[in-house]
């Protein structure tokens, strides 16, 4: 079976090659960053996004059941959970950023997904771009890694606006490069379902349109499948199950709402729909290592 990395410093391990990482956003030149050879990978799946922007050097990467050539002038990105490898056959030279959905709900205030909708379900081929819009994607990949080596105290929030604009950037381009590939099979589009429906049930409880979290039955129902069906094709897609994606997102609106608002431990435990503040403790704790309130406390010294 294919592995899941959670971090891109847990991928390059895998391969034998030095990372270190200590926030949920990355930011490198391609030069060297996958050793002085050509290389390839097993086929593997990331928890992370990850966007390349590459100027020189050649290879090729799949993504699910497609295959795609990389070279100059190449622009992409991948969302966490499908199934992918790649190929180095010409040394890359160019930038790659990855950051986690934890990285997002912690720094960026909006409401993201809506904002950035590809980021939810959406392949998309690699695309080919003129010299003119890559010297303006490089600028912005460069600020983002001064900013990533520097030390400032405000690293994250100027990173999270970066992110922001490099999205935009490739919102902008995903609509003049007609880049969407189709959805090829039932599998794919039950998935896809899916995760637009997580995204629309924390947006609701956001504005205050449900005051619960729906569970993987009602997500089936939704969908007009059987909940093992659901659970069985989401983690053949994903590599999780359906269970997994609401409890990670659960955890991510968790942090973000300790981070970025006042609500107390008992508000956010009513905003998420918790029965009672034991149980989101033990809920949060299991999968931050902190309690909620020493997770705000570290979050802010």
């Amino acid at each position: 079976m294919e592995t899941t990395y959670y971090t891109l410093q847990d991928f390059f391990r895998s391969v034998g090659l030095p990372l270190q990482q200590d926030m949920n956003i990355t930011v490198h030149r391609l030069a060297g960053l996958h050793g002085e050879k050509p290389i390839s990978t097993p086929l593997f799946r990331t928890n992370y996004y990850s966007f390349l922007l590459i100027q020189k050097g050649r290879g090729r990467y799949s993504i699910d059941n497609h295959r795609f050539e990389l070279g100059p002038g190449s622009y992409y990105f991948t969302n966490p959970g499908h199934l992918k490898s790649f190929a180095i056959e010409e040394l890359l030279e160019g930038y790659m950023l990855t950051f986690s959905e934890q990285f997002v709900k912690q720094h960026f205030s909006g409401d993201f997904y809506t904002l950035f909708p590809f980021l939810i379900h959406e392949s998309t081929p690699v695309m080919r771009l003129d010299q003119s819009i890559m010297d303006e994607l490089a600028v912005i990949f460069e600020q983002m890694l001064r900013e990533y080596n520097g030390s400032s105290m405000f690293k994250s929030a100027i990173l999270t606006k970066q992110l922001a604009i490099l999205l935009y950037k490739t919102k902008e381009l995903l609509l003049t490069h007609k880049t969407g590939l189709g959805l090829q099979h039932r599998s794919a589009e039950i998935v896809s379902s899916f995760k637009k429906m997580l995204n629309d049930n924390f947006k609701d409880m956001a504005t205050g349109k449900t005051g619960k979290i729906r569970s993987v039955k009602e997500f089936a129902e939704a969908l007009n499948v059987h909940p093992n069906y659901l659970t069985n094709v989401v983690k053949d897609e994903t590599g999780k199950p359906a269970s997994t994606w609401v409890q990670e997102r659960t955890l991510a609106e968790a942090q973000a709402l300790l981070n970025n608002t006042t609500l107390t431990v008992s508000e956010i435990t009513a905003r998420l729909g918790f029965s009672d503040t034991t149980h989101f403790s033990r809920f949060f704790k299991k999968r931050a290592n902190l309690s909620p309130t020493a997770f705000r406390q570290a979050a802010r010294l």
